[in-house]
């Protein structure tokens, strides 16, 4: 898994398919589930990452095994889907791409940042065609995935919750 997590991933740049919005809902609700219920291996890492936190407050130095649980744990935490998704046997990068592409055209209305309004500055160069082809592509998916939004927007504070991290 780690390998696909390091791989740089990009925004599918093609409008999103009913197949691409099965495959993302499917993994997001086994992971939002998952979150819900955590395998054995999940709250081991969770816990192990708590105790690696409270020895490291007293001036443990963290081991290399150390460091994987809480890299595992971080996952658990943030990116379940990830762990769900490898566990499926789909391909790390193009689940990335399809995530980026309806994550960025699903946002919370509250939390979406325009350039040149609400204290944010103005690009001060045209969009680039990348810039472009991304706006459309986003505009086109916000369309296609509306009758989805609401599952999605009440899946993501499940999956991507920072309040899930060990303490």
């Amino acid at each position: 898994m780690e390998a696909a997590l390091e791989q740089q991933t990009e925004q599918k740049l093609d409008s999103l398919t009913k197949d691409d919005v099965e495959l993302y809902l499917k993994v997001m609700r086994a992971a939002a589930g998952r979150v819900k219920s955590p395998a054995p291996a999940d709250k081991a890492s969770l816990e192990g990452a708590t105790k690696i936190l409270a020895r490291s407050a007293s001036g443990h130095v963290p081991t290399q095994d150390d460091v994987k649980t809480l890299e595992r744990a971080n996952l658990v935490a943030l990116s379940m889907d990830q762990i769900v998704a490898d566990e499926m046997k789909i391909d790390g990068r193009t689940y990335r791409g399809i995530v980026e592409a309806v994550e960025s055209a699903v946002q919370d209305p509250a939390r979406v940042v325009v350039p040149g309004k609400g204290g944010q500055p103005a690009p001060d160069h045209p969009p680039t065609p990348l810039e472009e082809r991304l706006s459309g592509v986003n505009a086109a998916n916000a369309k296609f995935l509306a009758p989805y939004r609401d599952e999605i927007l009440r899946l993501l504070p499940i999956v991507r919750n920072p309040a899930n991290l060990p303490k």
